[in-house]
């Protein structure tokens, strides 16, 4: 139950995220067009769902808060409460609340620590204050009615009309088979066992008693399964079974070592010991412990206790001995409703099938009670077809019984069904009789469901009706489910119960209907397809207007559909038309799982040791010159990289993830600033790595915030500067080759390279001097030094001089740079250079002295070879012309702190060219090895935060070779 509730709440959590994040954009669109009916009837649909979802999950105060939200709403969308500030302003308090509360749902607590009841009671008083006229509700708009929604007071009304009126014409008669049982009641006579026990004298007991030759063989295995569950303890974490396995050590030891005799108490207890160990087997298969198996420790150790006193106990012993019995069982047939099974029951019966009515029951003694009535439901599906019992099997999984009723279907007779079900152990009895049934015709009035639609009335329109499972419990939510499928590949029409109704929980049946139409390039397997997509699915029935389509149909319907696609393309003559294929990609792409993001994360863990065991084979081929090896090794290169491929586009996601969280943000801070913003977002499909995405958030907040708060000036100020009173923030994705942008943009005041030189002067960040020699760019660039800030005081916005540092420490920690441009007076960009992926990556290979270091490729711009004499001192930095540039050039080995190194070259000189957010640089190197795909470990201890080191990876010769960020060099 516990397993199954959590499937739910995650169910409902991912969808009432959806609906948050919807509400959140229909608001902000809806105070720039308060009269927009269609924005605030979207936001009254998802504010309902939410509600509907959380009261089926047991979430009262998420229901009652979106209860009161959707009251407001609905007078709002009647006009009797206008759209203002002050009622969007509580709405975003509202959707906060929500998903402070959906956090707390996702990390296990059903509680809450918001505070409701005031958000409520603040949604009462603004209620009360406009509907009371304490401010006069501007002209709001009247609905067409097309697209009027009923208030919920017109709904209830108009759904009283409807029954009113249509309440004759809702009745029909219609004929029904109906089964009745020709005796209710079936006595049936069954041999039962029945154990008497006797006392023996001591000597007879002993005398009586002849020591078995498998003795030797018992006590073996009872050791060896000792010592293998012994092994596996620690493992299991089962501390009953750990001091249940120290008592038979102790009562084997005392027989191993000869201190008892082996009487026939004894024995028993070894052959007890012996079916225990094996049912403790066969539990730990299915991950039981044993207390889950109804092995007492108490009990056992009380049964070696008595078998060891019965070695020196005087006393007459109790000898069990077992008689066979006759006793009557009564099999109340009536119990079980077989209405639905009615048209089952008469094809089988044509076919000489015959119904039987079985009862089992365990001894009282028997420990795996439900296990043993398990083993009975098993045999029976051997002989025949069940259609009912009592317990279900599910219900047997979760709790003991001791008694099992069945009703099947087979074509043997009493005899041999017995002989099936024989040899069951610790069974007392089992009883089956044959159920004698007739049918007869019967006519009844029925009310058929209200608004019902013909599929005749809508072409290609399909009725589908899904069954349940009887054991499932939250059945609403299922519905709701399959709903959601189905409305991934179609438009749903209608669905019955209607679907307020399924979102409200009130629906606890076992079928209801979805009428609806399939979108191009989609067919009646899909259908059904996306519905098994969802569990505790029973059985899905599908109609058109001809009538019930069978599997036969729903494939040649199919192959009909791709034939005649192609076809009419070809007649239309459109050459640009994409094929049949095509769709069928489109289609695909629809049918989505949700995966754990550890479980893509091993995965992509084990590409990346198969990248890197590729690397090895590939050395081992170049050494030996094999070329059916090498042949091999290319297939297995091409399958890695297109398994790699696969494996990151699974990792990829939209950055509209992200950036869909600021538009709020940016209204909200705008107005605490008192200013006036559009806010433009563009290429929000572009998609990134998952891990650089969760890490993009922060430097993203720091960025607009700096361009709302320093950036775009008041409005009088952008007035009087000749600009318009509104300025304008973009937010923009764009890719490029192997890498993506991220682009912050602003039309505001942009950045005063003088006063930035002034800033970091009076900050002691540099000196007069430095600060006259820094050209623009440069100075610009001070705007990343930690503490550094031009505000003049703090703000709640910003103005502590750590954003920019976080920035840029944060974004090359993700392997990618920053660059600033701006202009004074006309605004600033700030670019976002991101890799795609950080977990495997292409790399340059380098090497210093015997040690080879890894740069991503994606910083690299050129390898070059110059002549030593070339190299100039130009004030006190090492530079070179390139390509008509002053570059400067550092040596590797100096910024690793290794300067004792001698140069491999004396004079020529390779220097890799590196792109940073600073400009370009030449590294010197030994010599470079090569490119490479590489797999990014992340550095732990005291590597982890030394300057200049990105990671670690491991060559394909085993090697390790060091990750190097020049970002700073």
């Amino acid at each position: 139950m516990g397993d199954v509730m959590n499937e739910y709440l995650d169910v409902f959590v991912e969808e009432a995220e959806e609906h948050i994040q919807n509400i959140n954009e229909c608001l902000l669109e809806l105070e720039k067009d308060p009269s927009n009916l269609d924005l605030i009837n979207q936001i009254f649909r998802s504010a309902h769902t939410i509600k509907g979802g959380a009261r089926t999950v047991g979430l009262s105060h998420i229901s009652d808060l979106t209860h009161h939200m959707e009251d407001i709403l609905d007078y709002i969308r009647n006009g009797q409460i206008p759209v203002t500030s002050e009622i969007v302003d509580m709405l975003f308090e509202c959707l906060d609340a929500l998903e402070v509360m959906l956090d707390e749902v996702k990390s296990g607590n059903t509680e809450t620590s918001v505070d409701v009841n005031s958000l409520i009671e603040k949604i009462k008083q603004l209620k009360d204050k406009y509907l009371s006229g304490g401010s006069k509700p501007a002209e709001a708009p009247t609905p067409k009615p097309s697209e009027q929604e009923p208030t919920s007071e017109k709904k209830e009304e108009s759904k009283g009309e409807v029954s009113e009126e249509s309440e004759k014409s809702a009745k029909k008669e219609i004929k029904r088979i109906k089964l009745k049982y020709k005796s209710p009641k079936t006595t049936v006579k069954v041999k039962k066992i029945i154990k008497e026990k006797i006392e023996i004298p001591p000597e007879e007991s002993e005398e009586d008693f002849e020591i078995p030759e498998n003795l030797d063989e018992i006590i073996n295995g009872i050791n060896k399964s000792v010592d293998i569950f012994c092994n596996l303890v620690d493992v299991i974490e089962d501390p009953d079974l750990k001091i249940l396995l120290e008592k038979i050590k102790e009562f084997m030891k005392t027989i191993s070592e000869g201190e008892v005799k082996i009487n026939k108490k004894i024995f028993e207890t070894l052959k007890y010991i012996t079916k225990m160990l094996e049912d403790i087997a066969s539990g730990l298969e299915q991950g039981k412990k044993i207390g889950e198996l109804g092995i007492n420790v108490d009990e056992v150790d009380n049964k070696i206790k008595e078998a060891l006193e019965s070695q020196t106990s005087k006393e007459p012993q109790i000898k069990e001995i077992e008689k066979e019995s006759e006793i009557e069982e009564e099999l109340n047939h009536e119990t079980f409703d077989l209405s639905e099974f009615v048209d089952i029951i008469r094809e089988k019966l044509d076919e000489g099938y015959k119904l039987y009515h079985l009862k089992a029951k365990v001894e009282d003694e028997c420990l795996l009670k439900s296990a043993r009535l398990s083993m009975v439901l098993t045999r029976i599906k051997n002989v025949g077809e069940i259609l009912l019992s009592r317990p279900t099997e599910g219900e047997l999984k979760e709790q003991p019984f001791e008694e099992l009723e069945v009703m099947f279907l087979s074509d043997k007779s009493v005899d041999e069904i017995q002989k099936e079900l024989e040899n069951i152990p610790e069974i007392d009895y089992i009883a089956i009789s044959p159920v004698d049934v007739e049918f007869e015709e019967e006519v009844i009035e029925v009310e058929e469901p209200q608004e019902e639609l013909d599929t005749e009335d809508i072409p290609d329109a399909y009725k589908v009706i899904v069954t349940l499972d009887e054991e499932c419990l939250l059945r609403a939510v299922r519905a709701y489910m399959v709903i959601k499928e189905l409305k991934n590949i179609g438009e749903v029409i209608k669905t019955n119960p209607p679907i307020e109704k399924i979102l409200d929980g009130d629906f606890n049946g076992t079928k209801f209907t979805v009428y609806m139409k399939l979108k191009e390039g989609y067919n009646v397997d899909d259908i059904k397809e996306h519905i098994m997509n969802v569990p505790e699915i029973k059985d899905v029935q599908i109609i058109t207007s001809k009538g019930e389509v069978s599997e036969h149909e729903e494939k040649e319907e199919a192959k009909a559909q791709e034939q005649q696609q192609p076809q009419q393309k070809s007649e239309e003559k459109k050459p640009e038309a994409k094929p049949k294929t095509d769709k069928k990609e489109k289609k695909k792409s629809t049918q989505t799982i949700r995966i754990n993001i550890e479980k893509l994360d091993k995965l992509m863990n084990l590409v990346g040791e198969l990248v890197i065991t590729r690397a090895n084979f590939s050395q081992i081929a170049n050494k030996y010159q094999l070329k059916e090896l090498n042949n091999a090794i290319n297939r297995l290169s091409m399958l890695i990289n297109e398994l790699q491929e696969e494996v990151m586009a699974m990792r990829m996601v939209p950055v509209a993830y992200v950036f869909n969280r600021f538009p709020r943000m940016v209204r909200d801070t705008a107005k605490a600033l008192g200013k006036e913003v559009e806010f433009i977002m563009e290429g929000t499909d572009i998609e990134l790595d998952r891990t650089v995405l969760d890490e993009l958030a922060e430097p993203l907040v720091h960025l607009i915030r700096n361009a709302l708060d320093h950036g775009i000036e008041p409005p009088e100020e952008r007035e009087k500067m000749g600009k318009p009173r509104k300025g304008t923030l973009k937010l923009i994705a764009q890719r490029e080759r192997d890498h993506v942008n991220i682009i912050v943009e602003d039309d505001g005041r942009g950045i005063d390279p003088d006063k930035i030189r002034k800033k970091a002067v009076e900050k002691g960040l540099i000196s007069e001097e430095e600060a006259k020699k820094l050209s623009d760019h440069e100075a610009i660039n001070l705007i990343f030094l930690p503490g550094f800030s031009t505000a003049e005081k703090v703000s709640e916005v910003s103005g502590r001089g750590v954003g920019m540092d976080v920035v840029k420490t944060k974004i090359e920690s993700l392997g990618g740079s920053v660059v600033v441009y701006s202009e004074k007076g006309k605004g600033t960009r700030v670019v976002l250079k991101l890799p795609l992926t950080m977990s495997i990556i292409t790399a340059l290979l380098l090497k210093l002295a015997d040690q080879v270091y890894a740069i991503p490729i994606t910083s690299v711009l050129d390898v070059t070879v110059v002549n030593r004499k070339d190299v100039k001192n130009i004030e006190g930095t090492y530079s070179i012309i390139y390509r008509d540039e002053i570059i400067p050039v550092i040596w590797l080995k100096d910024f690793l702190g290794m300067s004792h190194l001698q140069d491999k070259n004396k004079e020529e000189l390779t220097i890799v060219v590196i792109e940073r957010s600073e400009g370009k640089i030449g590294v010197v190197v030994d010599e470079v090895v090569g490119r490479e795909d590489i797999v990014v470990k992340t550095l732990t201890g005291i590597l982890k935060n030394i300057p200049g080191l990105a990671g670690a990876t491991i060559l394909g010769d085993g090697r390790v070779a060091l990750i190097l960020d020049l970002s700073n060099a």
